[in-house]
């Protein structure tokens, strides 16, 4: 395991907790709208890359064949097994692993996904390559995430941020990226969509660990932000709560090769 990779899955682990209980993990009418998105039906067998805690795959596992879901952290894998018990599901598994190299021989996934992950990975070629190896095919490949600000002043602005939010944040890619992935993989995709959002900016920090000092630096750069004649047209306050703007890219591709 490579440094990179120990301080992500160190950081998952402590913050699996927070991320379990954040509204957005939660969020069924999204999960609802992804679902819808990627076209998954009944008889589909899903493998969930970078699952978390296992909100979405436990959400698909009670509309579908079998679902199954791996990821870095042990703690987020056994929040996600806990909560499968809960529902009493026999048709879903965790696996606590490097999604480097997933635990599959074969080709046996009708959908595989990966869903708000992205912006933690740096190896892309290596994961496209491993979620295809673990595809059927005539499978579906589907990848979701938020995606980088056009104007580069401002990305670099929000880059800090986040990587000083959650240090297990590598790169927020931009959407002609991702797609180009695709292409560069011999996916044929069938579509993609960008959704706009407000982010709740407390609960957004409060998702991830940070230590003293980085919360410090955090208010800092979001008072500077809030007050910067470009920045701050990113931020939209609410009542008493701050939220900002952030765009997320949907893209589905089929496996022929």
């Amino acid at each position: 395991m490579n440094g990179k990779t120990n301080i992500n899955r160190q950081q998952f682990n402590l913050q699996a907790d927070k991320f379990s209980n954040w509204e957005v993990t939660r969020d069924v009418e999204y999960m609802e709208r992804y679902y819808e998105f990627c076209g998954i039906a009944k008889d589909d067998t899903l493998l969930d890359v970078a699952c978390g805690t296992g909100e979405y795959a436990i959400f698909c596992a009670q509309k579908i064949k079998e679902a199954w879901g791996v990821d870095l952290s042990d703690k987020m894998v056994e929040i996600a097994r806990e909560n499968a018990s809960k529902l009493q599901l026999e048709n879903i598994s965790f696996i606590a692993q490097d999604i480097l190299k997933l635990p599959f021989k074969s080709s046996r996934f009708s959908i595989v996904n990966t869903k708000s992950a992205f912006h933690h990975f740096s190896n892309y070629k290596k994961i496209i390559n491993e979620m295809k190896r673990c595809c059927e095919k005539g499978g579906k490949i589907a990848v979701q995430d938020i995606i980088a600000y056009e104007n580069p002043e401002i990305n670099e602005y929000f880059e800090k941020l986040e990587g000083l939010i959650d240090i297990s944040h590598n790169k927020t890619l931009s959407k002609d990226f991702i797609t180009k992935i695709f292409h560069d993989n011999d996916l044929e995709i069938i579509r993609s969509y960008t959704i706009k959002i407000d982010l709740n900016l407390h609960k957004y920090i409060n998702h991830a660990v940070q230590i003293k000092k980085r919360r410090t630096e955090i208010n800092d750069l979001i008072d500077y932000g809030i007050t910067d004649v470009q920045i701050k047209k990113y931020f939209i306050r609410k009542g008493e709560e701050w939220y900002f703007k952030r765009n997320v890219f949907l893209i589905l591709g089929t496996k022929w090769q």
